[in-house]
């Protein structure tokens, strides 16, 4: 592994395409910002600049800023003048090079120290290091078009440091397949340390557009582990194991297909099942919530989109390039217009599917955040539960301690509905 992050791929190649290349835009947008939770939109950049939330996610403040210099700085040719993250080739200045040249540098150094005698300190710094790597070749592959080449090799980096991080981390861990249709889907089921065989709830994870399912280990160790709480990671379709899927408006047929065969997982409990919806992942959740009421209890969205994002044209027109984009990768388009994208997004409206048309059969939780755009109090109404509904606003400053407010909040609902 470290042979190839270090040597095989940091050798400058010029002959792939650019990530902000690869989609066919008919309708160029100057965006806003729509979310303090997607991160600040600036027009310098093609894609959505977060670092509060890598910061978040664990990695040094220092660091994110000096990689984004030393991209911002380039001098190399572009693909657009106006975006500074749209170097061509794979070089010094290319968003891609820059983060996994930095996930190498700690690779190295976790590989380095894995080598010697470990002790219970050395290694737990081992599973940060790790973490830390894994983070950053996942930002590389951001936004994780499947037709960029050197995006999925990032991703691969990514998992591959995941799972390395794992070896050392004070939680077990399995990975686990389920079958859909005919195919294979990879999933990681994260234990906390008090799990008896069967005998622990399980929170089934939902991803954002623009994350991998390895990007949501602090949500489970430091909320949900200490709780008991397991969970059960599926990427979206068209990104990581999840790759050779596209997304539908049938958004959650993959968790739809985990959850009929979590009986077979023997270290869960498949009757306490709790979905989580992480922004655009709220849709699958939802829909899980609608359709499996049987075998799901509870609905947890943090920032639902359900209906509004996918009929309101003004907002769809207003939305950042790269995150148009996004949506047409996701629907495996190569090129996308505004009206193109419009009536792809029409077919996702829950309440045109008919579910929101009446209350959902268990208990909902539902966090929005002030000012976001995407996802609004009139949003979260929507998902009216028949028997418990709950709608917590968290401020948008200080974001930090709004996230930990929000993750802590959902592990008390949690505990209470089961």
């Amino acid at each position: 592994m470290t042979e190839n992050l270090s040597e095989k791929i940091f050798k400058p190649q010029y002959d792939y395409p650019e990530t902000s290349s690869l989609i066919n835009r008919l309708d160029s947008s100057n965006g806003s910002s729509i979310s303090p939770l997607d991160g600040e939109i600036d027009s310098k950049w093609y894609r959505i600049i977060n670092p509060l939330l890598w910061y978040w996610r664990g990695l040094p403040k220092l660091e994110i800023e000096a990689v984004l210099s030393r991209i911002a700085i380039s001098t190399k040719r572009h693909t657009n003048d106006k975006w500074l993250d749209s170097v061509i080739g794979y070089q010094s200045g290319n968003w891609i090079y820059e983060f996994l040249n930095q996930a190498a540098m700690w690779q190295a150094k976790a590989d380095n120290v894995a080598q010697s005698n470990l002790t219970e300190e050395s290694k737990n710094s081992l599973y940060q290091d790790y973490l830390i790597a894994s983070e950053y070749a996942s930002i590389a592959s951001y936004p994780h078009f499947k037709n960029d080449e050197l995006a999925m090799y990032a991703q691969t980096c990514a998992y591959q440091s995941y799972m390395k991080a794992l070896e050392y981390s004070p939680y077990s861990t399995k990975q686990l397949e389920f079958k859909v249709e005919n195919r294979v889907i990879k999933s990681i089921l994260h234990l906390p340390n008090n799990s008896n065989s069967g005998v622990c709830p399980v929170v089934l994870v939902c991803n954002g557009l623009g994350n991998l399912q390895i990007d949501y280990y602090r949500y489970f160790s430091e909320y949900l582990a200490p709780q008991g709480f397991a969970m059960l990671t599926v990427d979206l379709p068209t990104v990581g194991y999840s790759r050779n899927f596209v997304l539908s408006q049938n958004s959650s047929q993959i968790h739809q297909a985990v959850i009929e065969q979590l009986s077979s997982v023997p270290w869960v409990d498949s009757n306490r099942v709790i979905v989580a919806g992480f922004r655009f992942g709220s849709h699958i959740a939802t829909r899980l919530a609608y359709l499996m009421p049987n075998k799901i209890k509870g609905l947890f969205n943090f920032t639902p989109f359900v209906h509004q994002l996918f009929v309101d044209k003004a907002l769809q027109q207003n939305l950042p390039n790269s995150y148009k984009d996004m949506l047409a990768s996701r629907f495996g388009l190569t090129s996308v217009s505004n009206q193109k994208l419009a009536a792809e997004l029409n077919y996702f409206s829950l309440k045109n599917q008919g579910l929101l048309t009446h209350s959902c059969p268990i208990p909902v939780m539902n966090i929005i955040f002030e000012d976001d755009k995407l996802s609004n109090l009139s949003e979260a109404k929507l998902i009216q539960s028949a028997k418990q509904s709950k709608i917590v606003t968290i401020p948008k400053t200080p974001l930090q301690k709004g996230l930990q407010n929000a993750f802590a909040q959902s592990v008390k609902w949690m505990e209470s509905i089961l």
